[in-house]
């Protein structure tokens, strides 16, 4: 649809669109989506939406459905007190003697010219799902920060336009037993050269329905954006008995003989020459309750989520294994751990060296263990108990059962007997703690510089990252950085006892060890080391036979799964950091 054309004009587009089936619904405000030039100039463009609206009560329907758009109009939502000293609430919505008709979800009111006008989402909305604001929106934390509520601000803050997403829309309709009633307001127009002669009707109406109406006009307009040859009129009435000396004056009454009036008269100006074209609709609309709330508390929507439990391919709902007694095992791509630690607040522990905790959220972790494959086990009660929204996340990445359960996950939840090993994603962290404290024991100096990127970089430490070759090489990226490309050379040069040197730090520490035990054995185990720093470059500079080389200096075996191969990666460095450090306290004579 082109822009000034008369379909435009029409909101052909807009009529043809209902909130009934948006995915974000207005409840309040002012906006205006277009917005060119300045009125009554030649090329002034502009389309404007306001909105309001109230939650009805089911039985008071019919009543709304009499309200024309006045009645949802902007106005201040203050509590009040009746002549007969009732009080109404502040979200309550056209009171009469019957009771409200139901309650606003925006409330707002006015201060003074001082201040802008103050815009609040119900509490009671806000306190039922759970929200928190944060800029421009209001979010559910315990639904993976889902945007609930959307506001469109004006330049100086002030909230002028909110949404709401109507999916918790709708579900808190059907916890209210009631529905929404929305009323707009939507206009477009625009000031033309010419008149585009279209044909439109005299009486300018093109719907006239009792909450559906549409208009649309051109009228020749001035300068000062009147018709051409509008007339005015100005009265003025004075007294003349004032007296500036009286001390105590008083003009109480109408005295005709002390009072003066004139009457001024005139013409804007006849010359017209601009056209203001507009087309105008006012609709309302209801926006149904869902058939029930299920979100409303610690409620959710009733939603199948099929699994497979064994390697029969054959799939039952998730919600069928939500009791403890269940005895079942879930199988998981290892992608499902990247996924769920993309959420904002995820957080992942490591209990031994293949089970650990993980949630999308900060509480609450899910046990998990790793088996021989590289596959994420899981007790099945454990994942169905779980939210919706985290459910959900599980069973997109659920696989047929392969490789067995995780043998340190089961001993821990059916044996009661918890493995005591340590992960290498704990272990990588130990190691470089460990050597940063030998060097500040033995050379009074510390190994490693500050980095600000060390508490990011220390969370993508993980075997879960390589699902896929590039991730492996990425992780060899991270841990470079953490670990290699923080070592502080002068702190080597010190250690070794020398002025200066042209070698870089993985050599410089080679030497140090190698001074303190001997060349093959610091060789030895400083070549994971070499093998992780040249991965760095593997993507851009290195052919596939220096590739292997680089994996077989880390004492990767590129023959087993990808996630175990990080595995070894992430722990054979954190050997070399570690044991250098033990070789250093222990050969390194004291002061």
């Amino acid at each position: 649809m082109d822009e000034l054309s008369k379909e435009w004009f029409e909101l052909r587009d807009h009529r043809r669109r209902l909130y009934s089936r948006a995915v974000w619904v207005p409840v309040y405000g002012t906006i205006l989506p277009l917005e060119r030039g300045r009125y009554p100039e030649v090329g002034h463009v502009e389309e404007v939406l306001a909105v309001g609206s109230a939650v009805v009560f089911k039985d008071k329907r019919e009543k709304a459905e009499e309200l024309d758009w006045h009645y949802w109009s902007l106005d201040n939502t203050v509590p009040y007190l009746d002549g007969g000293g009732q009080y109404f609430e502040a979200e309550s919505f056209y009171d009469d003697p019957d009771g409200p008709l139901g309650l606003r979800l925006v409330l707002t009111h006015y201060l003074n010219s001082d201040h802008p006008r103050q815009v609040y989402i119900n509490q009671d909305f806000v306190l039922a799902y759970g929200l928190l604001e944060e800029g421009n929106y209001w979010v559910r934390p315990n639904e993976g920060y889902e945007q609930v509520v959307r506001l469109t601000r004006k330049e100086d803050g002030t909230v002028a336009f909110v949404e709401i997403r109507a999916e918790y829309l709708k579900d808190y309709l059907a916890a209210r037993n009631a529905a929404l009633r929305i009323y707009y307001y939507r206009q477009r127009r625009a000031i033309l050269e010419n008149d585009p002669k279209f044909d439109w009707p005299e009486d300018f109406s093109l719907v006239s329905d009792l909450n559906d109406r549409l208009e649309v006009r051109c009228n020749e307009i001035d300068a000062s954006g009147d018709f051409p040859g509008t007339t005015w009129a100005m009265f003025k009435a004075w007294r003349t008995d004032v007296d500036p000396e009286e001390e105590v004056p008083d003009f109480a009454g109408n005295d005709d003989e002390a009072t003066e009036t004139e009457t001024t008269k005139g013409v804007r100006g006849d010359e017209g020459g601009r056209f203001l074209v507009a087309g105008e609709m006012w609709r309302g609309e209801w926006i149904e309750p869902a058939e029930k709330s299920c979100r409303v508390g610690y409620g959710e929507p009733d939603e199948a989520l099929m699994v497979q439990l064994d390697g029969g391919g054959g799939r039952v709902d998730l919600k069928t294994l939500n009791r403890e007694e269940v005895g079942k095992y879930l199988w998981f791509k290892p992608e499902v751990i990247n996924d769920l630690l993309s959420s904002r607040g995820a957080t992942m522990q490591w209990y031994t060296h293949d089970t650990g905790g993980v949630s999308p959220s900060p509480d609450w972790l899910l046990h998990f263990g790793v088996n021989k494959l590289g596959l994420i086990n899981a007790y099945a009660y454990d994942v169905a108990r779980r939210p919706l929204w985290e459910r959900r996340i599980w069973v997109a990445h659920n696989c047929r059962p392969d490789g067995g359960v995780s043998a340190e996950l089961m001993e821990a939840q059916m044996a009661c007997k918890p493995a005591s090993t340590k992960s290498p994603e704990f272990m990588i962290h130990h190691a470089l703690g460990w050597i940063d404290q030998v060097f500040q024991e033995k050379f009074k100096i510390a190994l490693f510089r500050e980095h600000h990127e060390v508490e990011e970089l220390s969370s993508k430490i993980h075997r879960f990252r390589a699902i896929d070759e590039s991730g492996l090489r990425s992780l060899a990226k991270d841990l470079v950085k953490i670990s290699i490309e923080r070592i502080n050379k002068k702190s080597l040069i010190d250690a070794l006892g020398e002025r200066k040197s042209d070698q870089g730090t993985l050599k410089l520490l080679q030497r140090l060890l190698a001074k303190h035990t001997d060349e093959d054995y610091a060789y030895a185990r400083m070549s994971p080391l070499f093998g992780a720093y040249d991965l760095r470059g593997a993507d851009a500079h290195l052919s596939s036979s220096d590739v292997n080389e680089c994996y077989a200096s880390a004492g990767v075996d590129r023959s087993v799964p990808l996630t175990k191969q990080a595995e070894q990666l992430i722990q054979n460095v954190a050997d070399a950091f570690g044991t250098t450090g033990t070789e250093l306290r222990r050969h390194v004579p004291k002061d």
